[in-house]
């Protein structure tokens, strides 16, 4: 059995954290002054070119640098007409559905993993 599956599935399912992250960031800043709307590419955009680098660090002092979230990279993205006189770019109606996208994403990402496990269970229970 190919396991790029789990790893597809993994990947899709730190997409969705990371993506979860941002959207209960923008929600929290719905009313911050001048503060932009942030959110990460879809992850079919991703999966090609895979996440954003991130360096590993091996010693305490090392210095991170790269991507901050789960290595995906926040852009900015505001629904049409969101942006407040203040300058705040956050819609709430907008970020609960973007929201919901991520609930139903990390949903697909548990069971094509927790499935591809039980078909590997069964497989060594067998032999």
């Amino acid at each position: 059995m190919d396991l790029n599956i789990l790893n597809l599935a993994s990947a899709l399912a730190r997409h969705a954290s990371a993506r979860q992250q941002v959207i209960s960031e923008n929600v929290a800043n719905a009313d911050t002054p001048g503060y932009r709307a942030r959110d990460i590419r879809a992850f079919g955009e991703l999966v090609d070119t895979g996440p954003a680098f991130e360096a590993k660090r091996t010693r305490p002092g090392h210095v991170a640098f790269g991507s901050t979230i789960n290595g995906f990279e926040p852009e900015l993205s505001a629904g049409f007409g969101a942006e407040t006189p203040n300058g705040n770019s956050v819609s709430l109606e907008d970020q609960m559905m973007r929201g919901a996208e991520v609930q139903q994403a990390h949903g697909l990402a548990i069971g094509a993993y927790s499935k591809s496990l039980a078909i590997l269970r069964s497989v060594v229970a067998t032999r």
